[in-house]
């Protein structure tokens, strides 16, 4: 019944479409490359004088595109690509940047504050996260350590949410859909008088996964119960008083992992579905920003970000019954002064960092693992330089000295050159490194049953980095743009797990390997004048690391080789119709993998859409979306590329030993209805 509705309403869409008046709002490229960038150097910067590859999505493109968390923006960003339910203790969304896993390396923003896991946590939200106050959302990629720190090795999301005047009202979202998807959205902003704006916003999102007794009988059908339900919510406060600006920002995420789906043990460990990863992540933040003349600026901020992996969490155990937790807090507080004048842009700061971990389990072995505390302070500088009217140098340094390490240096240098009007060349190059988080110092989840299945490595050291990329930006045409870079990243004292489970001998995590990926990135946007516009990126990524123990080079894994995106939009006057493409190919296993042997597999094609209405009501908005991920229902899968547990092909359909090579994801429908007053 609810899905006869939803096809009812989507023809009744598509036939108002046919009749309406053609006004596309056709914002130029040029004006969309001067939108103006903190996140990249913390200072505002246009985006066509960024030295790195860097992405805004503004929020009329959210709302066309209907767009309702961050991972929806990230599968359709060119250089980034999205694994989902993992076979990993990252649980449910994995992210790869140019090839390298990124959840752990990449900083997580709200209006600049740092929201991810502080200490260390795998950072597992990125669809928990929603966009109904949110402004825009920038991206940029390469290292930016050089002034946000270690965590930021392959770049930065930052999500600029709304002021009070900015909501000025109230905005609801409502979605549901197919497996029993029900969500709600709302924000609400108001400014009071002239000092003092007040936001809020919260969501709540809970949706089934698909009927794996129905669907896969051989594997499912005699198990009673599989349980896959997911569920996040989300709450946001924001309060501006003067040059005082108060916010708190909160994520709870619980999203099962592909081991959920893993009937193929012993038949006494309970299979219930309920193998997942449930986390809390909080900030709350302070600043004050001071302006001591037109010329000179300060910034101080005091923040608390914390973490907790639920009690209960059970993630890569050989059954649901062993439940673990961990949790991590840091308080940091920052101050920032900062030059802007002219042709000169010069910003400095120091932060200190207080951070405390307390890893648990429920095996013996967490007696031995105690609280980590440890302390990191960082100064760093950066200069934006207008060498020329179309020559643009930028130079950042950073130094962390972390309690438990010898300190860290790591620099940053670009440029950007406007050749011609329609020529601009830009590059970077910068260094990183990531000190080892007490989760992955103490790990100790693989086996709750076994406490010496894998040991804590109190010798584990930093991992290090080192990123580069030159790149062109063209407008051969009017409304086109066309953009080709090449990418470099070397990656030396990588923690790698060495396995000797088939020896007798506890696992440990160890600096094992060196890595390098490289490629290149070439796509081209063009809007044209009947309200269509289109955008063909694709991304080609090689690279080879070091196999377990040091045996020899294999390729990069779970990245694929070649990846395609799409996007075509067509733009009436109150619809927006748009067809998203997703193609990638040649994903390499792991070596360990008993299926393919670390050779690499096919990927999918998979297409997305999404039909946006809105209707002006006065005072009032009134806006449909109604949409589909994975339109074709294309089966692929994520056959335990990461980890060497063996893996057995769904015709076998045995309840012994491995992971079942079940897909990714299935087509999904949705339907939204917002009201913004």
């Amino acid at each position: 019944m609810k899905m006869n509705a939803i096809k009812s309403l989507f023809w009744f869409l598509i036939a108002q479409a046919a009749y309406a008046e053609s006004k596309f709002i056709d914002v130029p490229l040029e004006e969309l490359m001067e939108v103006n960038v903190t996140s990249i150097t913390k200072m505002p910067m246009p985006l066509n004088k960024s030295p790195v590859t860097a992405y805004v999505i503004s929020q009329d493109e959210i709302s066309r595109k209907g767009y309702r968390f961050l991972v929806d923006i990230l599968k359709n960003v060119p250089d980034i690509h999205v694994a989902n339910l993992a076979s990993t203790e990252k649980a449910g969304v994995e992210i790869y940047i140019r090839g390298i896993f990124a959840n752990d390396k990449i900083t997580v923003l709200v209006d600049g504050n740092k929201v991810k896991a502080p200490t260390g946590e795998p950072t597992a939200f990125f669809h928990a996260m929603p966009l109904i106050d949110v402004k825009q959302v920038e991206i940029s990629l390469g290292s930016a350590s050089s002034i946000y720190g270690g965590d930021a090795m392959l770049g930065t999301i930052n999500l600029v949410t709304e002021t009070g005047a900015g909501i000025n009202g109230i905005k609801v979202k409502a979605t549901g859909g197919s497996q029993d998807t029900g969500e709600v959205q709302v924000a609400a902003g108001k400014k009071i008088n002239e000092d003092i704006e007040v936001s809020l916003s919260g969501s709540f999102h809970r949706s089934a996964s698909e009927d794996l007794k129905q669907n896969y009988p051989e594997i499912y059908g005699k198990i009673d119960k599989v349980d896959l339900t997911e569920q996040n919510n989300n709450l946001h406060f924001k309060g501006n008083y003067k040059d005082l600006t108060l916010s708190y920002y909160r994520v709870y995420n619980n999203a099962n992992t592909s081991l959920s789906f893993n009937p193929a043990a012993p038949i006494s460990y309970d299979y219930s579905g309920k193998a997942f990863f449930s986390t809390i992540n909080q900030m709350a933040n302070a600043t004050y920003n001071l302006e001591i003349n037109p010329f000179w600026q300060a910034k101080s901020s005091l923040s608390y970000e914390s973490t907790e992996l639920e009690p209960g969490s059970s993630y890569r155990a050989w059954g649901a019954s062993a439940p673990i937790s961990w949790t991590g807090d840091a308080i940091r507080f920052s101050e920032t002064v900062a030059y802007l004048k002219g042709d000169i842009n010069w910003l400095s700061g120091l932060e200190l960092s207080f951070m405390n971990s307390t890893p648990k389990n429920s095996t013996d072995a967490s007696s031995l693992i105690k609280n980590t505390n440890y302390e990191n302070y960082a100064i760093y500088s950066q200069v934006n330089y207008d060498l020329t009217e179309k020559l643009v140098l930028n130079g950042s340094v950073r130094m962390d000295a972390d309690s438990r390490y010898t300190p860290s240096v790591n620099p940053r240098v670009g440029f950007s050159w406007q050749a011609f009007k329609a020529l601009r060349f830009f590059g970077a190059w910068g260094t990183s490194y990531i000190a080892p988080s007490p989760y992955l110092i103490y790990e100790s989840w693989n086996t709750p049953q076994d406490p010496i299945y894998h040991r804590a490595n109190l010798n584990l050291q930093p991992e290090k980095m080192m990123t580069a990329e030159l790149g062109l930006n063209a407008e051969p045409f009017k409304n086109n743009a066309f953009k080709l870079s090449g990418f470099y990243t070397q990656g030396k004292d990588i923690v790698r797990v060495v396995n000797n489970v088939f020896t007798g001998k506890p696992n440990t995590n160890d600096n094992l390997a060196t890595s390098e990926t490289y490629g290149l990135q070439a796509g081209d946007s063009h809007h044209f004048e009947n309200g269509i516009s289109a955008d063909l990126n694709y991304v080609y990524t090689l690279g080879q690391q070091n196999a377990e123990k040091l045996t020899k080079m294999v390729g990069i894994t779970n990245a694929p080789e070649n990846m395609i995106k799409s996007n075509l939009e067509y733009s009436l006057d109150k619809f927006t119709l748009r067809f998203t493409g997703r193609w990638f190919d040649k994903v390499r296993t792991h070596e360990s993998n008993t299926l393919y042997n670390g050779s690499r597999m096919h990927g999918a094609t998979i297409f997305d859409s999404n039909l946006h209405y809105a209707l002006p009501l006065q005072a009032a908005e009134f806006s449909i979306d109604l949409g589909a991920t994975n339109l074709l229902d294309t089966t692929y899968y994520n056959v335990n590329m990461n980890d060497s547990f063996a893996v057995i092909p769904l015709e076998v359909g045995a309840l012994s030993g491995g992971l079942p090579r079940l897909p990714q994801e299935t087509r999904r429908l949705y339907f939204t209805v917002g009201l913004s007053y």
